[in-house]
């Protein structure tokens, strides 16, 4: 609650000081996805492109009361102009996409990307399954386990803290 308080908003709904630092910052800076792509609107295209056809589909003589110009029915001559801002919307995305980063990328660096981090992935999990093994017993028949499961560690925890 740190916009401005309203005359009608009751006195536990106002907020005494404004949020600081990094409370801040993380209200005004909203979390996305992925902080280079473009917003969604920008690809939305068929809502306008319905509304063109519609238009031209539409065989009233002349717009109803109800209807302004811009919604009323389009005669053949008009669409190119009509379609205008739909063009304009559509070079707008491709303008977008071609801004990503590393677009120009081939399918062959992007599976040799996919193979050495599979790879490394490959590696991580057995890094992982070493760390889960007991250690190997000692020489001399001690049988005593040098390594501990995670569990084991918990419920010793857990007994001294008791």
């Amino acid at each position: 609650m740190s916009g401005a308080a309203t005359p009608h908003a009751p006195a536990s709904a106002r907020a005494s000081l404004p949020p600081t630092g990094s409370a801040t910052a993380a209200l005004q800076a909203p979390a996305s996805a992925s902080p280079g792509l473009p917003p969604p609107t920008t690809f939305d295209i068929l809502p306008d492109l319905h509304k063109l056809l519609r238009r031209l589909l539409d065989t009233a003589p002349t717009p109803a009361p109800s209807q302004s110009a811009a919604d009323g029915p389009l005669e053949i001559q008009h669409v190119a102009t009509a379609a205008t801002d739909i063009r304009l919307k559509i070079q707008g995305a491709q303008r977008a996409v071609m801004a990503l980063p590393e677009i120009d990328r081939t399918c062959e660096d992007q599976e040799e990307e996919i193979e050495d981090l599979e790879a490394r992935i490959a590696r991580l999990k057995a890094s992982l399954r070493e760390l889960g093994r007991p250690a190997e017993t000692a020489e001399d028949g001690d049988q005593r386990r040098t390594s501990i499961d995670c569990m084991d560690a918990l419920d010793m925890a857990l007994a001294q803290g008791a």
